[in-house]
């Protein structure tokens, strides 16, 4: 689905999507109802939240609905995000921590086709990109850094959240996550091997993805909370990568707009983007510090914020920790 389709989904508001009039705790989502958020969503269809020990309402998110500033303001107690954003937030005095780290590599991959002649970011100078502005850009923008190629020599392009421009040739290169936007582009016909993928890892500026963070408040006042929705989201998350086509249907159950085998698509596409660092060694949901300080010389290169803050208080693995090792891996390809 479009992100465009966000709409449709975010005018229920502040709407409960777990069927409860109250919840001890709720968790902003970072968009709309899909496949992204399968673990949280099989872990509140399942009980799992219930059993650990809180009631959990899930809400989805938006453009100008962002689980940073709705955590941050007390409106929601979790939020789902990235190291960037918590690192952001910490250096404007909004004290969030990120008690669980699923993703170990950028969840965005920027793709153009073989005839373009592009075959790595060092042929950029001369081409264009389309790119998502608001932050998302600056990882793409780190990438011409180390490649030593300047922005003025590259046609930047504010994209829309879907894919039509780039179809439509408006510009060579596209940021997509591999889980929404890639598969979009695959479900058009357009084959892997007819793509070219620059990646961030290989620039060695890869901002980390997806992981749950909360308020230093909340840890304090609310520790067994914070360990609760971290023993069930790991459960959560490993129940959907082992069975995609269940949890696909438990994601459409909760967001009708969704086809069953597009969301299938992107639950496996999750899993890819878990599978790697700490998760192949059986650590799954565990915060790696080398991955904060890249985003965090990423955000001070592109003096998005000031100075730097002190990594060691803006995640925390003390509940990962303590979380049920059962939950710890997930069914990863081999190999």
């Amino acid at each position: 689905m479009s992100r465009i389709g966000w709409l449709v989904v975010t005018v229920l508001g502040f709407l409960s999507i777990s069927g409860t009039a109250y919840a001890d705790e709720t968790m902003r989502l970072e968009w709309v109802i899909q496949g992204q958020f399968a673990g949280p969503l099989v872990a509140l269809e399942k009980g799992y939240y219930k059993e650990a020990g809180v009631t959990m309402e899930l809400y989805p998110a938006g453009p100008d609905l962002k689980p940073a500033i709705t955590v941050a303001q007390g409106s929601d107690s979790f939020g789902i995000g990235h190291p960037n954003q918590v690192i952001a937030a910490r250096a404007n005095e909004a004290p969030l921590v990120t008690v669980v780290q699923f993703g170990h590599k950028s969840a965005s991959v920027y793709i153009a086709r073989k005839e373009t002649g592009i075959k790595s970011i060092e042929d950029m100078k001369g081409h264009s990109v389309g790119l998502w502005f608001g932050g998302d850009e600056q990882e793409f923008l780190a990438m011409l850094n180390a490649a030593g190629i300047k922005q003025t020599d590259v046609t930047i392009i504010n994209q829309s959240f879907d894919i039509i421009a780039w179809l439509n040739g408006d510009y060579e290169v596209m940021q997509a996550t591999i889980y929404n936007e890639l598969q979009q582009v695959y479900a058009q016909g357009i084959k892997k091997e007819d793509l070219v993928f620059l990646d961030a890892s290989d620039s060695g500026v890869a901002m980390v993805n997806t992981g749950i963070f909360t308020t230093e408040q909340v840890i304090k006042e609310r520790p067994d909370a914070v360990q609760a929705v971290v023993d069930a989201t790991l459960r959560g998350w490993q129940e959907a990568l082992a069975n995609p086509e269940a949890a696909a249907k438990i994601v459409v159950k909760y967001n009708s707009e969704m086809k069953v085998n597009e969301q299938v698509n992107q639950i496996k596409a999750m899993g890819d983007l878990f599978c790697s660092g700490p998760t192949l060694e059986g650590k799954f949901g565990q915060s790696v510090m080398a991955e904060w300080e890249t985003s965090q010389k990423i955000l001070l290169d592109a003096k998005l914020i000031d100075q730097g803050i002190d990594l060691s208080k803006g995640f925390t693995n003390a509940f990962w920790d303590k979380a049920p090792a059962k939950y710890k891996t997930i069914n990863c390809p081999k190999g």
